[in-house]
């Protein structure tokens, strides 16, 4: 019998590309991806508890190992099954990016921010509030200048991110209280409020099984200044450096992730944290490593890779199928 990888998804649409591919790739190397549904899994709980994808039992013999693709729902069931099948399962399949999914069923924004904090991982000033007061009134808060202590202009992104779309930058006080009273109260601590770093571009590592497999370089088109591949931000290969792959690498280590994107943030070391505008080394087309600092945004357990294929010519599909292999060759 053939062992299969078994895939995960909230619809046949999500992830269409990344699943595509990994069938593409797997076919070469002689392996079967069944592509699944999280609603056609089924579990049988007793004493010899069991998983059952459309029907049929999860076994070390059929199966090679499941990758998960978003499975987030606002009752959180898919994500419990998930979770379900991974503890029932992770002694006899590999469970791609097991430890983190049980350390974090969500893990949003705000939640890798502690992870980071934790670990000694750098990030962008950031703050968080519950109330519109806090965020509004400088005279009941430790800020002053209406600008929260981050200066003008001010970012501000939801914590589950929607890769990239929830993201806001507030060019001064009145446009924050606009946006701010619009808000429900009760959504407030659900939002992360960040210094604006002027560089438009910032950098996505893939770390696969414990090591960086490549990176590259997202920029913000014309007016935009989010540089999110989704969102039309263009893309190419990024000569990662020593710095920087160790601490992507560290990044996916503490969150006990087997396959992820890390996405890194530079920024000029000669400018001031509230000034905007180009680095000066940005503007004569000069790039030198030591003038920037670097800055963990976040980390995504199930980026997606069709940009990073394009831009960097690495085969991100086989290389997945590749560690599904190396971990039943034992």
């Amino acid at each position: 019998m053939n062992k299969k990888i078994i895939t995960f998804t909230m619809s046949l649409k999500q992830s269409q590309f990344e699943v595509d591919r990994l069938e593409q790739e797997a076919k070469k190397l002689g392996v079967e991806v069944n592509r699944a549904l999280y609603r056609e899994l089924s579990f049988d709980l007793n004493e010899r508890s069991r998983v059952f994808v459309k029907g049929e039992e999860v076994t070390k013999e059929n199966t090679l190992g499941m990758w998960f693709r978003v499975a987030g729902t606002i009752s959180g069931k898919y994500t419990e099954g998930r979770n379900m099948a991974i503890r029932l399962l992770q002694d006899r399949i590999f469970c791609a990016n097991h430890a983190g999914y049980l350390g974090w069923t969500r893990m949003g924004k705000i939640a890798q921010h502690a992870v980071f904090l934790e670990n000694q991982i750098p990030v962008v000033a950031t703050k968080i509030f519950y109330t519109k007061e806090q965020v509004l009134n400088p005279s009941k808060s430790p800020f002053d200048k209406g600008d929260l202590g981050l200066g003008w202009p001010m970012i501000a992104k939801h914590e589950r991110g929607y890769q990239g779309k929830s993201v806001r930058k507030f060019e001064n006080f009145l446009e924050l209280e606009k946006f701010v009273m619009k808000m429900d109260e009760i959504n407030v601590g659900m939002f992360l409020w960040q210094r604006y770093l002027p560089t438009k571009w910032d950098i996505r590592v893939i770390v696969l099984d414990g090591k960086v497999i490549g990176a590259m370089k997202r920029m913000a088109r014309g007016n935009e200044f989010r540089s999110n591949y989704s969102l039309g931000g263009a893309v190419e290969a990024w000569d990662l450096s020593d710095s920087d792959r160790i601490l992507a690498e560290k990044v996916a280590k503490v969150c006990g992730l087997d396959y992820c994107g890390v996405d890194i943030m530079k920024s000029p070391k000669s400018l001031s944290p509230t000034k905007v505008g180009a680095s000066p080394f940005e503007e004569r087309g000069i790039f030198k490593e030591e003038d920037y600092d670097s800055y963990i945004l976040e980390v995504n357990r199930q980026c997606q890779f069709k940009g990073f294929e394009e831009a960097t010519g690495i085969n991100v599909a086989k290389a997945v199928v590749e560690m599904f292999l190396k971990r039943n060759s034992g």
